[in-house]
């Protein structure tokens, strides 16, 4: 082989670089313990920053606006002194009327919240750790009614919490009990013809 041919690093080739940094192979970082393989680059921490704060950015403000609309003021005047569109004051007046609490803390807001710095991981680790966490469930046929715990797998894996932190986070909720998905339509026709 010269000097200008590049060497064949296919898996047939018993001379083939075995050094992760020179593949181009996705899957050359796959955990041998069958752990997740993650397709897509890792995010910097300054991109995890922004896509944070881009999504706390919209949860204060809904938060500001029930604030001003429960101190008396009109959708269009919270709409003005926030910045926001007429049609999310709106929105919020509905929930409000409604008797919904505006954006309620959720496992994800702690984690965006810690990536921008407004809290510590200790802080963040320690209200994770005593959640009262909910468990995602298959609804029906083909629905799938969402848990609090799906803002942790969420969170893990868009990357804003470590390995180490949600392997914690799992001890944690698999000793809470889980509903039972609903059963299939098939198996409830199996379940009547017994």
């Amino acid at each position: 082989m010269s000097d200008t041919t590049p060497q064949d690093t296919s898996p047939q080739n018993p001379g083939a670089s075995t050094d992760p940094a020179e593949s181009t192979n996705p899957h050359d970082d796959a955990d041998p313990g069958g752990g997740r393989v993650w397709s897509r680059p890792r995010p910097t921490p300054e991109q995890l920053r922004d896509k944070a704060a881009r999504y706390l950015k919209l949860i204060d403000e809904d938060r500001e606006i029930a604030r001003l609309l429960g101190l008396g003021l009109s959708p269009q005047q919270a709409a003005e002194r926030t910045g926001a569109e007429l049609r999310v004051a709106r929105g919020v007046r509905q929930w409000l009327e409604r008797g919904e609490e505006v954006r309620p803390v959720t496992p994800k807001e702690l984690g965006w919240r810690r990536a921008v710095g407004q809290i510590s991981t200790e802080e963040m680790m320690e209200r994770l750790r005593t959640w009262p966490y909910t468990f995602g469930r298959i609804r029906g046929y083909d629905f799938w009614e969402r848990g609090s715990w799906d803002d942790v797998d969420s969170l893990y894996s868009d990357r804003f919490i470590t390995d180490e932190e949600y392997d914690e986070l799992r001890v944690v909720a698999d000793s809470m009990p889980h509903p039972p998905d609903d059963p299939m339509p098939w198996e409830k026709k199996h379940q009547q013809q017994q």
